[in-house]
């Protein structure tokens, strides 16, 4: 019998709660949205074009921020993990593209994360038009990566059915 009061500590995620939002750079649209989730069982928050200070997303009471690594580039997606979960889990962040943030997620025991896996990839991504063209494409979303994994963010899809009046 499993006598810790981590629910965490030898199963997968039971239930996995993940926010998404495009926060559209805003301070006042952040620090809403953490206090509302501040008292809340939330484990990741994926932002969209988060609030910058310094080049850097802001820093969020009780979570660890991992963002986009593109040197160069202007930081358009941050993922946000609950502290909570650092105790028992390891991440490598990757950024395929500057607006696209990978987060592989595995247990610090070996154990399986999400359905018989050891690892679970959460994919945070802010698509734009530019010039008429997509910021992501496909190929940044969609790998052979033989790990579950969860697409989240603002995509951005225009087309002539979708922006019909």
């Amino acid at each position: 019998m499993n006598e810790s009061n981590d629910p965490l500590d030898h199963t997968p995620f039971q239930n996995l709660t993940i926010l998404q939002h495009n926060s559209q750079g805003s301070n006042l649209v952040f620090l809403t949205l953490f206090s509302l989730i501040r008292n809340r069982n939330v484990f990741f928050v994926c932002l969209q074009d988060p609030p910058l200070f310094q080049g850097d997303p802001l820093r969020a009471p009780g979570y660890q921020c991992f963002s986009s690594n593109v040197i160069g580039q202007k930081k358009r997606v941050a993922t946000y993990v609950n502290c909570f979960l650092t105790k028992s889990f390891n991440y490598l962040c990757v950024s395929p593209a500057a607006d696209v943030l990978y987060l592989l997620i595995s247990r610090n025991d070996g154990g399986k994360v999400v359905g018989g896996h050891e690892r679970f990839s959460l994919i945070n991504t802010y698509n734009r038009q530019v010039d008429g063209n997509n910021t992501v494409s496909l190929a940044d979303l969609f790998t052979d990566n033989t790990n579950p994994s969860l697409i989240v963010g603002d995509l951005n899809v225009h087309t002539m059915y979708t922006d019909l009046e």
